[in-house]
């Protein structure tokens, strides 16, 4: 399974709309679409630009799952439909953590025939 840090304001971040001008932080992408948002800072607090950046990733088919969301993340992911699960993430954690992310219809996807490589299917 191949896997790609991104930073926001890279070449990469900015295709993504993960610009530096408005955030800070790091995510990963992964070949079969999953998108993990594990760190960002909004640099311009309550215009709604987080909520738009996963709007944008979710409308680009991506599979979002954000890892250890504080409160205010919980907030604006909760209008989206993720739910709270667990995921073992050796690479970056070590541990199981908390990852947040939108259930999937396991028969509409096709995962169920697939072995998770890294993370746990929610």
């Amino acid at each position: 399974m191949q896997v790609q840090r991104i930073e926001s304001g890279t070449p990469e971040g900015d295709a993504l709309g993960f610009t530096g001008d408005l955030f800070s932080g790091w995510l990963e992408v992964y070949n079969d679409n999953r998108l993990y948002l594990h760190y960002i800072i909004s640099r311009i607090r309550g215009k709604g630009n987080v909520q738009a950046l996963i709007q944008s990733w979710l409308d680009r088919g991506y599979d979002v799952r954000v890892v250890m969301p504080r409160p205010i993340m919980q907030y604006i992911i909760r209008k989206f439909g993720f739910v709270p699960s667990s995921e073992y993430i050796p690479d970056q954690y070590g541990d199981i953590v908390e990852v947040w992310g939108r259930p999937v219809s396991l028969e509409v996807s096709g995962l169920r025939h697939r072995k998770p490589a890294v993370a746990a299917l929610f």
